[in-house]
């Protein structure tokens, strides 16, 4: 037992006045003979198969390609006078070491993963606030929370794996979210209340008698698990005397950026097929729910409003047009957890903010383009 945790301690890079971790393993190997300290594997299941999305397209993506996976990586860790630092919620040891696995950060300006070289908290520790937790706190902090899908999927799915556990805590953790109304609506449906939620932020350094923290999604590569897991938890909450129309256009008229330029004349087509146009800012989590529960074809832009593919019955098909440099698996890995009829393709670029990161760029859709690929689904236009 002794000699594993002199080799991890001999790996760990203190290149810096603090110190980290690379990932939880190190840390538990460090920790191994210390008591109320330790690391819990999770099993996340079965492997995820994906299967090369239908389309028209010549060239698909390499991310769209076909490969198998089998989830690993999962684990619940338990932290004696653990720290949660700075607002993205870094998982730092009672010592202050960094654990990197469990700490990932987001430059927006470079719209890029920070490595582990580049990590603020390394040399960056002025708190102007330290908050102490007595008791057990879970730590449920993910830089990109705000946003719909990785709330859904790299917050939502850890508070599962406490509750499936049926692991004890008394705070949950969380990042500021500027979007209260998913984040109250949805952590109901799994059994918590906002009022035990304790919020990071820049000056502010929170500590645990005992901080616990399930492992991030995104390093396992989302598993159908994940899917399955928001299904057990979200579908029972959903609305169903929300109107629900069998075929539907996920619009982004009102999202900040990523529009699609001649909206008006895609809807137009899309109508002769019977698609009725849908902002999901109008609907609530629960009508969203009912809503991609109950659809039988979905047409969308690429963005975060697809994550409720979770809740689509197998089979339903699934049309996602992506600006062509702006190419991202996220929906497509989603469809294939719940073996979705999925096609893609492409939209293209504006042409007018060349400098512009492209997932960020408005795009054109052909037309023509667009209703080969109904066909191509088997969809007809529908008879008034």
């Amino acid at each position: 037992m002794n000699e594993p945790c002199r080799n991890a301690k001999s790996t760990c890079i203190e290149s810096n006045m603090y110190g980290f971790y690379r990932d939880i393993w190190e840390w538990g190997a460090s920790v191994c003979s210390v008591i109320n300290e330790k690391v819990s594997p999770f099993d996340f299941g079965e492997a995820a198969k994906y299967e090369i999305p239908k389309t028209l397209e010549t060239e698909i993506h390499h991310y769209l390609t076909p490969y198998t996976l089998h989830p690993k990586g999962g684990y619940v860790a338990y932290l004696s006078n653990g720290r949660v630092w700075g607002s993205s919620g870094s998982i730092l040891t009672s010592e202050g070491k960094l654990i990197f696995d469990l700490s990932p950060e987001y430059d927006g300006k470079q719209n890029r993963m920070l490595t582990l070289e580049e990590h603020p908290a390394l040399d960056q520790r002025k708190m102007k606030e330290e908050l102490q937790i007595e008791g057990t706190a879970a730590a449920l902090t993910f830089c990109g929370s705000h946003n719909y899908f990785h709330w859904l999927y790299d917050v939502l799915p850890r508070l599962g794996m406490l509750r499936i556990l049926n692991i004890p805590f008394q705070y949950l953790i969380m990042n500021p979210n500027p979007h209260g109304t998913f984040v109250k609506e949805t952590l109901s449906m799994f059994g918590v209340s906002e009022s035990s939620v304790i919020r990071t932020g820049d000056d502010r350094e929170i500590r645990a008698d005992r901080l616990v923290v399930p492992s991030v999604m995104m390093n396992s590569h989302y598993p159908p698990w994940t899917t399955s897991i928001l299904r057990t938890f979200m579908l029972p909450g959903r609305d169903t005397a929300a109107h629900s129309p069998s075929r539907i256009f996920i619009s982004r008229s009102k999202a900040s950026v990523r529009h699609i330029v001649n909206e008006g004349e895609v809807i137009r087509l899309l109508e002769a097929y019977g698609f009725i146009l849908v902002c999901l800012e109008d609907w609530s989590i629960a009508q969203q729910i009912q809503l991609f529960a109950s659809a039988k074809a979905i047409v969308s832009p690429h963005g975060a409003g697809l994550s409720n593919l979770a809740f689509c019955e197998k089979g339903t098909l699934v049309v996602e047009i992506f600006h062509i440099r702006h190419v991202v698996p996220t929906y497509w890995m989603i469809s294939n957890h719940n073996k979705l009829d999925y096609y893609m393709m492409y939209g293209q670029g504006a042409g007018t903010t060349q400098d512009l990161f492209a997932g960020l760029e408005d795009f054109m859709v052909d037309l023509d383009r667009l209703e080969q690929t109904l066909c191509l689904a088997g969809l007809n236009k529908q008879v008034t």
